[in-house]
């Protein structure tokens, strides 16, 4: 028999109008109430369905989890837009949602929650334009970047006549936009390819040593320019690990190449990796101008620039997004402790759910 409804519940007409999704629990995350757009989107009955749990009735685990975090710590949910977003099919189509929890006090208990599934669809669409926009025009521009890549060099080798030294300080300038350009088409390129779901990856058995030095290889050069030193600490017993060598390595060279950019001369990047539980632990710190509180939870975004930030002009805030893209796609995670003018700690983790020794069995 389905519980009564507790007063605090009572008067819920009015949001039958609303034109989100709404289903009400209680404190065991038990169905009280859903609104009419719930009943459509997932095809149930208010009534039928009143007293099961949610988990038995909608079945996505994602809202669960967000429930019972919200139904223990009392607090809103407050994930970010891309953790708190989910993909529903139904007979009408397929819908994006963003997921809110608020709990619902009584006095000073909590009595229930209420899951309010706001429509983001449109925006996921609009999200989905831009990235094949992006994606086409970073191929058109990549034709005559490389054109005018092979005059650069024609240029600098003299092939079409010795140039005055002013002549080749601006072919020199010429070649260094270039070479920024071509890296922000890669990473557009990279980053529309992730977002349409065709990352892939190319996993083997690496030493992460082996991986380690080929990251910070091709940086050597800029550290001794900017008399800046590059510090490894790898532990002595780590294992193999399963993952894709270039992308991960690709990770680890944009962290240390900004870690480079933030650093003055006479400072020290640290690049340390170690094990703890069934993960392993690759981090990179520099001595620089640290980042702001309120920018560090968003810093792993897509074109995200700190404002008033001290240090070197930045990118176009594509890195650290493919970087969380990557370091995600192995099931792993990635984030920073920073201090203003003390430092930054980047750091991302990789399973070590599969063990070499294993692969026999």
């Amino acid at each position: 028999m389905a519980p009564d409804t507790p007063p605090l519940f009572d008067n819920l007409q009015l949001l039958q109008i609303l034109p989100d999704p709404l289903i009400l629990t209680d404190s065991s995350s038990n169905i009280v109430w859903v609104n009419q757009k719930a009943e459509e989107i997932f095809g149930i009955s208010c009534e039928e369905i009143k007293g099961w749990s949610f988990i038995e009735i909608i079945k996505i685990n994602k809202i669960d989890k967000l429930l019972k975090e919200a139904l223990e710590t009392g607090e809103v949910s407050d994930s970010s837009y891309e953790a708190a977003t989910i993909k529903v099919k139904s007979h009408e189509g397929k819908y994006f949602f963003k997921i809110v929890i608020r709990p619902m006090w009584n006095e000073n208990s909590i009595q229930g929650a209420l899951i309010q599934l706001t429509d983001v669809t449109r925006f996921k669409e609009l999200e989905k334009l831009k990235t094949d926009f992006v994606s086409i025009v970073s191929h058109e521009i990549r034709t005559p970047l490389s054109s005018i890549t092979m005059g650069v060099g024609m240029l600098k080798e003299g092939l079409l006549g010795q140039l005055t030294p002013r002549g080749k300080e601006m072919v020199d300038a010429i070649e260094r936009d270039c070479e920024r350009l071509s890296k922000l088409v890669e990473n557009l390129l990279d980053l529309s390819r992730i977002e349409a779901g065709h990352i892939s990856l190319e996993t083997q058995w690496i030493e992460v040593e082996g991986l380690i030095d080929e990251a910070i290889r091709p940086m050597k050069m800029q550290a001794e320019e900017n008399n800046v030193e590059i510090e490894t600490i790898i532990s002595s017993d780590l294992p193999r690990i399963e993952a894709d060598f270039n992308k991960i390595v690709w990770v680890l060279a944009n962290l240390v190449g900004n870690a480079l950019r933030y650093s003055d001369s006479g400072d020290k990047v640290t690049v340390q990796s170690k094990v703890s539980g069934n993960r392993i632990f690759f981090s990179v710190e520099d001595r620089g101008c640290g980042i702001p509180e309120e920018y560090q939870e968003t810093i792993f975004q897509k074109y995200v620039q700190v404002k008033g930030h001290k240090g070197p002009a930045g990118g176009a805030g594509l890195g650290l997004a493919i970087c969380k893209e990557i370091v995600e796609a192995h099931g792993g995670q990635i984030w920073v402790e920073s201090e203003e003018d003390k430092g930054s700690v980047f750091t991302f983790t990789l399973p070590l759910t599969l063990r070499e020794e294993n692969l026999e069995d």
